[in-house]
């Protein structure tokens, strides 16, 4: 099994929550503003309820903890000397910063206690269930594990096919012949790979996307060569393609029954090694490789449909023959 470097993990800031970027969360700071560059590293979203009973092994740390009217009530029901220990534990527990989902007063203790530890306390004029809903969709995108690998990935029959090889193997030619027959370039050099959930999405860096270099050419915009039909933003990352110099005495796969592995992020991608030769149309070959992977998708797996009949075939050829001796 093939495997990739080391991912990246992001991490972002409450400034960026406050930005034009994240404006469809709706927030603004009401108290903490020392705090606003502290880090959120973490996609998960609380509520502190478990904390606030004085479970503070619960509170995941550098993450955003929401307070609706229910964390609020029960506060405001504890005797300030509590509430303010309580709070000040709370605080102490690496939290990047608290949001408010409701129109309820905080308690003083909480202003004070988030101020003195530079912790923001933001407020949303969104109701909880779609400001969590949001935020959740936003920190999924900004913290998800990614990683930037050197190759192409290209659209072809809807499956996003990702080509590597050492540079000068002819990955940008193959790809541009593949856009020539009608399949879409999604990046070429430069992608980055996030995992999200269980699926893994590449895109190119915003500079050269949609760009290509061509050795005799030079620079090109697919884009603006082809038509906006030729490319796309991003495309799910399902099968990997390595183009490897032909190497005289090297063993190659010719029946295609073991299926390869190359793992991104921690999943397992379905692989194949092409080799590379002159009289060798290498953009066709791929193109059929990508077909026949969408057959094995379905689970049709023509090799050892074949093996399988050829089996049979010599079975009861064994069955006929020993029938035959034995009538003899």
């Amino acid at each position: 099994m093939e495997k990739t470097e080391s991912c990246i993990i992001p991490f972002i800031s409450i400034k960026e929550l406050l930005s034009e970027e994240a404006s469809d969360l709706q927030l603004r700071i009401i108290s903490g503003e020392d705090g606003i560059g502290n880090m959120i590293r973490s996609h998960i979203v609380q509520k502190p309820g478990l904390a606030l009973s004085g479970y503070m092994e619960s509170i995941s740390p550098a993450s955003i903890q929401i307070l609706g009217k229910s964390e609020i009530s029960f506060l405001y029901q504890m005797e300030p000397v509590n509430r303010k220990n309580l709070l000040k534990d709370l605080c102490s527990q690496k939290i990047s910063c608290f949001v408010l989902t409701d129109e309820i007063e905080l308690p003083q203790e909480l202003m004070e206690e988030s101020s003195r530890q530079r912790i923001p306390i933001l407020k949303t004029m969104l109701k909880s269930p779609l400001f969590l809903e949001k935020l959740q969709a936003y920190l999924e995108d900004k913290l998800s594990p990614r990683l930037t690998l050197h190759g192409v990935l290209v659209d072809i029959y809807g499956l996003g096919v990702l080509l590597l090889g050492e540079s000068g193997v002819g990955k940008s030619e193959c790809a541009l012949d593949l856009i020539v027959r009608g399949h879409r370039l999604v990046s070429d050099d430069a992608i980055e790979i996030r995992r999200k959930g269980e699926t893994l999405v590449g895109k190119g860096v915003d500079l050269t996307r949609y760009h290509m270099e061509i050795r005799g050419i030079g620079i090109i915009n697919i884009k603006d060569l082809f038509g906006v039909t030729s490319v796309r933003y991003e495309k799910n990352v399902e099968f990997v393609i390595r183009l490897d110099r032909w190497v005289e005495g090297k063993e190659y796969d010719r029946l295609g029954i073991e299926e390869g592995s190359y793992e991104i992020l921690g999943m397992e991608l379905p692989y194949v090694e092409m080799p590379v030769a002159p009289g060798r149309n290498i953009s066709v070959l791929i193109e059929v490789a990508a077909r026949n992977q969408l057959l094995k998708r379905k689970g049709d797996h023509s090799a050892r449909k074949l093996v399988e009949e050829l089996g049979e075939r010599l079975k009861k050829k064994a069955v006929s023959q020993g029938q035959e001796g034995d009538e003899l």
